[in-house]
């Protein structure tokens, strides 16, 4: 959108998640205010401003309510081409998913798993990782991908594979 400033929404989005990092909270309201802003930002190609969207919907976790809008954005970017979109959109997805909605979309992280990026296959194995405490039996279903990716010629993707591959075992 050619109305947003880029660098300014920045600014403001790197001010709030200083003030989160400082242990400032907010309202309901303020939240939501907040959250449904930054949803709006998902319109914009910048790659700086469009990190910044991904790590404030990661810090500032949506409510029920709001997670099935910022889903829908999320894996848009899951299936997107762009490398930097799939990866990041993978890393907040497994932060606001509950399991009823971790069911509907666990395909397109068995597909990153075993995704030609490495960036993109590491980031579905550590969200795994993350997963696997509230959503075992899910996770569990992912085994014959995870296999996969130990074959991996990246040494990241086959570190994070062994240890989701470990975790599945132990859980």
């Amino acid at each position: 959108n050619a109305q947003i400033d880029a660098r300014k929404c920045q600014q403001v989005i790197t001010r709030l998640l200083y003030m989160i990092s400082q242990g400032e909270t907010f309202t309901k309201n303020e939240a939501t205010e907040v959250f449904f802003s930054i949803t709006k930002l998902f319109q914009n190609q910048d790659p700086n401003l469009r990190r910044l969207v991904y790590l404030m919907i990661k810090e500032l976790p949506p409510g029920s309510d709001e997670v099935i809008i910022v889903t829908s954005s999320l894996m848009k970017d899951m299936t997107s081409n762009r490398e930097l979109y799939k990866s990041n959109s993978i890393r907040v997805l497994c932060r606001i998913l509950d399991s009823s909605l971790l069911q509907q979309v666990e395909r397109y992280f068995k597909q990153a798993i075993v995704d030609k990026a490495p960036v993109v296959a590491s980031a579905a194995l550590v969200s795994g990782l993350h997963m696997i405490q509230g959503n075992p039996e899910i996770v569990k279903r992912w085994s014959s991908e995870v296999q996969d990716a130990v074959q991996s010629r990246n040494p990241m993707v086959q570190y994070h594979a062994v240890a989701l591959l470990t975790q599945l075992k132990n859980a």
